[in-house]
């Protein structure tokens, strides 16, 4: 009897504990990933300041004369951008050196060289006072934009 017992806890009980060990293991591979993963989204998020939506480029054009931007088409609409930072401490300074309303979207920024240049000129953004000076370093950092062929994805 003690010998059948013996043999059912060794076909029960083992594979039982094998299954709770690989799957602690699974576990802990998945959320190592996930971890690595979010930490690099909170890095390369960035926030298009968004002048407004335009049914046609001529309106943009008309409606954008005083600002220097960029723009995209999405869903038929010509948005303009006229700003862009990594720093959420930052939107105010913009907004503030536009005196507009402004919309804000928050994108994930794919090509970390690009990401790492914005913050740089976000580190001078949030040093500077002079409404001229912040309007030079937004002009920069929509150069940047204008420049390079950018993925980005929208976070919310």
């Amino acid at each position: 009897m003690k010998e059948k017992i013996k043999n059912q806890f060794k076909k029960i009980v083992i594979p039982v504990f094998v299954s709770i060990l690989c799957g602690a293991a699974c576990g802990k591979i998945v959320y190592n990933i996930y971890d690595e993963n979010d930490t690099l989204l909170e890095n390369n998020t960035v926030y298009l300041l968004q002048a407004g939506a335009y049914s046609s480029y001529d309106n943009m054009r008309a409606n954008t004369m005083g600002n220097n931007y960029v723009y995209y088409e999405d869903d038929g609409l010509y948005k303009a951008i006229i700003g862009i930072t990594s720093s959420y401490d930052n939107i105010e300074k913009i907004k503030k050196a536009y005196n507009g309303d402004v919309i804000v979207n928050e994108y994930y920024l794919k090509n970390i060289e690009l990401s790492n240049k914005i913050s740089k000129l976000d580190n001078d953004l949030s040093k500077e006072e002079d409404d001229n000076n912040i309007k030079q370093i937004i002009n920069s950092m929509l150069a940047l934009y204008k420049d390079e062929k950018i993925n980005l994805t929208k976070v919310n």
